[in-house]
């Protein structure tokens, strides 16, 4: 099955995040976990965190911070989502794992660990199995793209369903342009990126989008900001640092107050579209 989405249509929904209506504060439990490649265990964790007074089986967003870990990004989309009906397990792949980019996981391990997430919350009787999608941010945001491969839902999950939605920012495309295999799931993907993007997202995303109509008549909805940076939902001072996957191995990121909060609009409207408002299955009634 294929998905076809305009980031246009998306902003009718909502008008702003914000205006989501608020109820009781959300449960939040942490769960431990261990990664799905057993030739390199790592004992994981993450926290859930359940909208306020669910009542049935909800959909669910795995969250995957970047390679600085947990900060403020996560807290900015995690609370807008919850309050819109739908839970977050906000998850800690960098703690006792890696410490700088230098030494960060290969995308091959993330990506495991990404799916031991996904097996996590579909154990849970709180959370709708067929409902779970990731949103990721830099290194997050590639696992959120690379987990859309069909070759790698079949390599972790087997027959199992992958997940059902896939939000990006700014995921490094230039890796996934060079790849032969671009079959994806079909479940709908959204990517936010800026044009001056220290990682090349500026001209790789454009790429992958042509890519993947072409060979795998698959559309995924992107959403430019012309001159923001890398990072540019990160609220804090500008800054510049080394990372062997940025261009010249230089990462740079820098706030953008308007492509924030115009990206948090646009999530939240696509995951409605595309987790919140999809039939429920016969199972849960």
């Amino acid at each position: 099955m294929r998905y076809w989405k305009d980031a246009a249509s998306l902003s009718v929904i909502f008008l702003t995040a914000l205006s989501l209506s608020v109820g009781a504060s959300s449960a939040e439990t942490t769960i431990h976990f261990m990664s799905l490649d057993k030739s390199h265990p790592c004992n994981l964790s993450g926290t859930l965190y359940l909208p306020p007074n669910a009542s049935k089986p909800c959909p669910a967003i795995v969250m995957v911070h970047g390679t600085m870990g947990i900060d403020s990004r996560g807290a900015l989309y995690r609370d807008p989502i919850v309050k819109a009906g739908m839970a977050v397990f906000e998850v800690d792949f960098k703690t006792g794992i890696y410490t700088t980019p230098l030494n960060r996981p290969k995308p091959e391990t993330l990506l495991a660990m990404g799916f031991a997430a996904l097996k996590e919350l579909r154990k849970l009787p709180a959370i709708d199995p067929d409902r779970i999608g990731i949103l990721g941010f830099s290194m997050g945001g590639h696992l959120a793209v690379y987990s859309a491969f069909e070759h790698n839902r079949q390599l972790w999950m087997g027959s199992e369903k992958g997940f059902a939605a896939h939000v990006g920012f700014y995921p490094v495309c230039k890796t996934f342009v060079k790849q032969k295999d671009l079959q994806v799931t079909g479940a709908p993907m959204i990517i936010f990126y800026g044009t001056e993007d220290s990682y090349g997202d500026g001209k790789a995303v454009p790429e992958l989008k042509s890519l993947l109509l072409k060979k795998d008549q698959f559309e995924v909805t992107t959403v430019e900001y012309a001159g923001a940076m890398h990072g540019f939902n990160r609220d804090a001072p500008p800054i510049s640092y080394v990372d062997p996957a940025a261009t010249h191995m230089r990462g740079r990121m820098a706030y953008d107050a308007n492509a924030t909060n115009d990206s948090l609009v646009k999530v939240i409207a696509f995951l409605r579209q595309n987790i919140q408002t999809l039939p429920i299955p016969e199972h849960q009634f």
